[in-house]
């Protein structure tokens, strides 16, 4: 391989590992985010378990005094 050709493939390298560790530094800075949404989501997910759990209560309830028809 030339040195011209070792140069070029040198240089690509090292543009490559620039926009690796530039993807990982935004990566780290957006991760406080992606946690904060993460437990945002949670706390939805159990608002609306306990919702559903709430209705099906409401549904055994109503089906109960009914009765079979």
């Amino acid at each position: 391989m030339s040195e011209e050709a070792i140069n070029s493939a040198t240089a690509r390298l090292e543009r490559a590992l620039n926009r690796i560790e530039r993807a990982v530094g935004s990566r780290e800075s957006t991760g406080n985010g992606v946690a904060e949404a993460y437990a945002l989501l949670e706390e939805r997910h159990d608002t609306l378990r306990a919702r559903i759990q709430e209705t099906i209560g409401r549904l055994d309830v109503l089906i109960g005094h009914e009765g079979p028809r």
